[in-house]
């Protein structure tokens, strides 16, 4: 009898226990702080929902205090929306008597949608969340850019058009230019493409940037994932689909013109007997989940360009012709392992057992630099059992590999880690994604003690006076190499 007296006298005290609040100190010198003063949300579309934002409040006190109202500065004519510890506020509502015990942590999420900028490019959007607590009212400023963009959802254009830099364009599903139009983008366009978006071509595409006014094609996400880096999703691969140039007649030129986080980047189709054209100068292809470029059977120009980190690889030719000029080619991808090399030339492939042949006429490589995390970046694959042509010359170009005699290499430099004992390279700035305070996001300019100074043909470097930077080449005699002189 006793030991069951006990039993229910320890429940009994157990339940008791859990009842009681945790003290609630209403103390005015006891006071809320918070992770940020101001949250900013960068730059946002016209009446496109944003991505969350949050931001922490937290309690330093032993005890637990009461948060009295938590309201929007701007009340019911906010653009912004709130929610704390799950309670979501309507439009214009306060949330009241929201407890936070002590040493404890609440998060607050932030949403808002844009209004148009009534013909201005952008507007600046302001607000505040406003805390009350223990009598005394603390804020955390909200901030945002809206944006009016012109919006493209599964455009097609079946003539002549022109999409210009007077405001950005938002691209959902896709563009689509028809046979026989021919798509013209003008110096310092935004092309701002959705997730799986894509720009797919059966007539022809130009793309007219400057140095001074390059036109960016990117994700449309301007928020970071929650990682160490705090990594922008404008730096992540696979944010959109790709370019798809599909006329086996066209002309196509991209010039000035930085395109990064697709899914393919750009990929030029022809046919045994006709051979598109892709001419890509002064570019910069950056992040694609897949292939960088991929050419099968088509007339690629690849001059004074980057193309980097790529999931597969950043130039793939099949077939066709090849000149590539002053380029970097750079792969150090970290979003999966890799296996294809960063470059590759190929006159077939295997298909279901079956070897088909794409004759490569024509594959020149001059004043470049092909690099990246594998042993091996260049692949050259020749059908030695067949007479398909393969027709492959690079000259004073940097290769990632284990040096190779023959007469398709002239005046070539090799990686000192492949060749030499204990050699180390020595090529860029940074190859990863950390020093972003110091070099940024893989910066592939060269380094001071770069394996790629000096050493490129100044008969070359001739027809390329500035590099991608917009600086000489050639003032003292000695070229470098790649896009980008030191």
């Amino acid at each position: 009898m006793k030991r069951v007296i006990f039993f229910i006298s320890v429940v009994v005290a157990i339940c008791l226990s859990s009842c009681v609040e945790e003290n609630v100190s209403y103390d005015e010198g006891l006071e809320l702080t918070f992770s940020c003063d101001t949250l900013i949300m960068d730059t946002l579309f016209a009446e496109q929902q944003s991505a969350t934002g949050r931001f922490m409040i937290y309690n330093e006190n032993k005890n637990a205090l009461n948060i009295a109202s938590i309201r929007m500065g701007g009340g019911s004519a906010s653009y912004f929306r709130f929610n704390v510890d799950g309670r979501i506020a309507g439009k214009g509502e306060v949330l009241k008597d929201i407890m936070i015990k002590g040493h404890d942590s609440l998060f607050v999420f932030v949403e808002m949608t844009p209004p148009t900028t009534s013909g201005e490019p952008y507007i600046v959007l302001f607000d505040s969340l406003l805390f009350e607590c223990n009598n005394k009212v603390k804020d955390v400023k909200l901030m945002a850019v809206g944006s009016d963009a012109n919006v493209f959802n599964s455009k097609v254009y079946t003539s002549d058009a022109v999409i210009d830099s007077l405001r950005p364009a938002l691209v959902f599903n896709y563009i689509y230019v028809a046979e026989g139009a021919k798509l013209t983008i003008t110096e310092g366009a935004q092309i701002y493409m959705h997730g799986g978006a894509n720009i797919i071509v059966d007539g022809e595409l130009e793309c007219r940037g400057t140095f001074e006014h390059p036109i960016v094609i990117r994700g449309d996400r301007f928020d970071c994932i929650n990682d160490v880096d705090e990594t922008p999703y404008d730096q992540m691969p696979n944010q959109w689909g790709g370019i798809y140039l599909q006329n086996a007649q066209s002309h196509n030129i991209i010039e000035n013109t930085h395109v990064r986080g697709a899914g393919v980047g750009i990929l030029l189709i022809g046919a045994n007997r006709s051979e598109p054209v892709l001419e890509l100068r002064n570019s910069i292809v950056h992040n694609s989940g897949a292939y960088g470029v991929y050419s099968q059977q088509g007339s690629l120009v690849v001059e004074n360009s980057e193309i980097s980190n790529c999931g597969e690889s950043c130039i793939a030719q099949l077939g066709g012709t090849l000149k590539m000029a002053h380029t970097t080619i750079a792969n150090y991808y970290r979003y999966a392992s890799r296996k294809n090399a960063s470059v590759r030339i190929l006159n077939y492939v295997m298909q279901n057992g079956v070897r088909l042949t794409f004759p490569v006429t024509s594959a020149v490589i001059e004043n470049s630099i092909i690099f990246g995390g594998n042993r091996e970046e260049l692949e050259l694959g020749e059908d030695t059992t067949s007479l398909a042509d393969y027709n492959v010359l690079l000259s004073h170009t940097l290769i990632k590999g284990k040096q190779v005699e023959s007469d398709r290499f002239v005046e070539c430099r090799w990686a000192r880690s492949q060749n030499e004992r204990n050699g180390i390279d020595t090529v860029f700035v940074n190859t990863s994604i950390n020093n972003i305070a110091e070099t940024g996001y893989f910066n592939f300019r060269l380094d001071s003690l770069s394996y790629a100074r000096d050493c490129g043909a100044e008969s070359v470097s001739a027809l390329y006076p500035f590099d991608l930077d917009g600086k000489e080449r050639n003032v003292d005699g000695k070229p470098d190499l790649g896009a980008y002189e030191r």
